[in-house]
């Protein structure tokens, strides 16, 4: 299997050539983005980090989606990321500091990733809150 820049590279193929528009249909994707150690600067990254959110109302196959993206990437070490059962601070890391390769419609992305970051501030009082539960 490959590395996971390698299977990044890939991926950007792919969504430059509309073959991963159409794994997305096939899934029911509405958004993809990338994030990540692979898409930054650190050296040698572990696993291929990928974010999904699903259409609404759409019946997904997580485990197919994911034996999709292993097989179109090549690296086996992919960590895949539900947005849409994912914590206000996971789904706003995926969204905010990825790399969006695919939207189902235009803008998409933005209302997720701006619903993401709205959802984390509207909760953060919550999170400092249980983290002072714990510290008693």
């Amino acid at each position: 299997m490959s590395d996971p820049r390698e299977g990044l590279e890939r991926l950007r193929a792919a969504a430059a050539d509309g073959s991963l528009a159409e794994l997305c249909a096939r899934h029911h994707v509405r958004v993809l983005t990338v994030f990540g150690s692979t898409i930054g600067d650190k050296p040698n990254p572990q696993d291929l980090d990928i974010a999904v959110g699903f259409e609404y109302d759409a019946a997904s196959d997580f485990l197919a989606l994911m034996d999709d993206l292993m097989a179109l990437t090549g690296v086996d070490r992919v960590d895949l990321l539900d947005l849409d059962r994912a914590g206000p601070v996971a789904k706003e890391q995926g969204l905010t500091y990825g790399t969006p390769l695919f939207e189902s419609e235009p803008g998409a992305y933005a209302v997720a990733e701006m619903a993401a970051s709205g959802m984390r501030r509207d909760t953060a009082h919550l999170r400092r809150r249980m983290l002072e539960l714990m510290a008693e």
